[in-house]
Formats: C-alpha cells, structure tokens, sequence
C-alpha cells in the first residue's frame, strides 16, 4: 500500500503511479489486487486506476456496481479502469457527461484530461464543448487533450493565437458579457478546428 500510494502529501501534490502494482507478479501481484479492491469498496479513484492499469479480472463487478452510483473523480476512474480492463470505449460516456455537466471545474479538468485516451467522436465533441466553459482550466484541458487525440504537440500555448483566446476571462456580469466572451471560446474552437483539419 505504502509503494502504491505513498506519502499522503505526496499523492495529493504529485499523484500516484498507478502502474505500481501492475508491475508485481505471483502472490505480491494477487494481494496488492485484493488490497486496491478493498480500496476501491470504500471510495478511492485511485484505486480504481491501479485496478485499471492492473487489468483486473476480479474487479469487473465491482467496478461496475461503484460506476452506477458514483460521482466525481471515482466516477471518472472507474469509467476509465472498466475502459482499460475491458479493451473497450463503452465507458467513455460516463466521463463525457461529468465534463459537459455543471460539476466543479476540478472534477471537469479530471474528465478532460482523461478523454485524451480516446479517439472517439463523443470524447472529441465533448471536448470541443469543454473548450467552452467557464473556468480557463476546463478549456485549456480540453483543448490539450484534442490536441493529443490529433497528433499534435499537447500544450495550447504553443498555439499563440488560439491560446490567447482560451486565457481571456470569462464575464458573467451580464446577459451580453456572456454572449461575448462564449463568442470568443467559440473563435478558439474554429481556430483549433481549422489547425487540426476537424469540421
């Protein structure tokens, strides 16, 4: 447990390697399984990772019954380990609607992040749709992980025009302010769409 999570600090400053237990064999690899299951029943998405890298067979169930009832970043990491462990793209739905909903913007940019696994038409629209919300992190996420899913470095401020887009502040003061800075999100999107060769 001490080699998968680390140090509590740690885990929340630089995340975990979920790959960690996926590396043990024999009797280590079917205790630390048991172990990150144990994990998972009580709430932890980062078990749910380790599960996913893992590629376990035993987690499917309840991996599956925790999916259907589960919110936020377990909800995403239980999508993306049932994604993984089944070879399948199936899941992608579960984390396209926690991007496109009102969660919170740090819920959001998890989801984002995420879908650059997936070169499927419902992560790249809902992306395209994350480029268009209220906090710069979701659209800067979103814009990367699109960038990934196409090939292209990932890192939007290389793309200056299109960058300086996404960066302008977002102004709910109004109807109208509204209206214009979604309008700006938008020009982004065209401009992301026509470097990438997306219609």
């Amino acid at each position: 447990m001490d080699n998968f999570f680390g140090d509590p600090y740690m885990m929340w400053h630089d995340g975990i390697d979920p790959t960690a237990a996926a590396r043990l064999t024999g009797e280590e690899r079917a205790k630390a399984e048991d172990m990150l299951i144990e994990s998972l029943k009580e709430g932890s998405h980062y078990a749910a990772r380790g599960l996913g890298e893992m590629k376990s067979q035993k987690a499917i169930p309840i991996l599956k019954e925790i999916l259907s009832k589960s919110q936020r970043h377990l909800k995403i990491e239980t999508a993306a380990a049932l994604n993984q462990i089944e070879n399948t793209t199936k899941y992608v739905k579960y984390i396209t609607e926690i991007l496109t909903s009102n969660a919170h913007w740090s819920t959001k940019i998890v989801a984002a992040m995420r879908l650059k696994r997936y070169k499927t038409q419902e992560a790249i629209d809902a992306l395209f749709q994350g480029m268009l919300d209220h906090d710069y992190l979701v659209r800067n996420h979103s814009a990367e992980s699109l960038l990934h899913i196409h090939g292209f470095p990932a890192s939007i401020s290389e793309y200056k025009e299109i960058f300086k887009l996404i960066i302008h502040d977002f102004d709910d003061s109004s109807k109208e302010t509204i209206a214009k800075s979604l309008k700006v999100y938008r020009e982004a999107v065209r401009q992301l769409k026509e470097l990438m060769g997306v219609t």
